[in-house]
C-alpha cells in the first residue's frame, strides 16, 4: 500500500515544467556567468530538459512507440504513490547486490506506479520491473522525482528559483 498517491495530469505537468524552466530561464539572465551559482542552476535546468522530454513522451509518443509495447494505451494521467519504508527497504535488500543508482530508479518506479499504462494488476513485482526497465530514462526520471517527493513527509512547498538565488545571494553577502 503506497505511503499516499497522486494522479499528474500530463499537460499540467508540460505545463509545470514549462514554467519552472522559464523562471530559471530568467534567473539565469540575471546572474553574472562567472557567478558560481549559476552552475548549479545551469545542472537544474537539464534536468528539468530531461524530466520535460520523459512527461512529453508519455503524453505525446508511449502508446505509439514500438519499442515500449508495454504501454498498451493512451494515457492522459499516470498516478504514482510514495513508497513506505519498508518497500524502499525491499528495493534497497533486491538490488544490494552492487547495482547502482539506475537500478534503484528502474525498482522504485516499478513500485511506485500506481496506474499507468505500463502496468496492470495481473503484473508480479519481475514483470512490473521488467516493464518499466523498457521505458525511456527521462520518463524514468520524471517518475522518480515524483514518486520521492510522495515518499517524503514534508509539505512540498516549493521555494521558487529567484527565492533560492536570493537566499544565496543574502548568505553568500553574510559572509563577506
Amino acid at each position: 500500500m503506497p505511503l499516499r498517491t497522486e494522479t499528474y495530469d500530463l499537460d499540467e505537468e508540460v505545463q509545470r515544467l514549462e514554467d519552472k524552466i522559464a523562471e530559471l530561464d530568467d534567473v539565469l539572465e540575471d546572474i553574472e556567468d562567472d557567478n558560481p551559482v549559476a552552475q548549479r542552476f545551469e545542472n537544474e535546468r537539464v534536468g528539468l530538459e530531461t524530466t520535460l522530454e520523459g512527461v512529453r513522451w508519455a503524453r505525446d509518443e508511449a502508446f505509439e512507440a514500438d519499442y515500449a509495447p508495454q504501454w498498451d494505451e493512451d494515457a492522459d494521467t499516470i498516478t504514482l504513490g510514495g513508497l513506505t519504508a519498508g518497500e524502499f527497504g525491499s528495493i534497497e535488500d533486491d538490488i544490494a547486490d552492487g547495482s547502482g543508482q539506475g537500478a534503484v530508479r528502474i525498482y522504485q518506479v516499478a513500485r511506485g506506479t500506481v496506474d499507468a499504462p505500463y502496468v496492470d494488476d495481473g503484473m508480479d513485482d519481475d514483470q512490473q520491473i521488467g516493464a518499466v526497465s523498457q521505458l525511456p530514462l527521462a520518463y524514468t526520471k520524471w517518475a522518480q522525482t515524483r514518486i520521492d517527493e510522495l515518499t517524503g513527509v514534508g509539505g512540498n512547498g516549493e521555494t521558487s528559483y529567484s527565492e533560492l538565488y536570493a537566499e544565496m545571494q543574502a548568505t553568500a553577502s553574510d559572509r563577506t
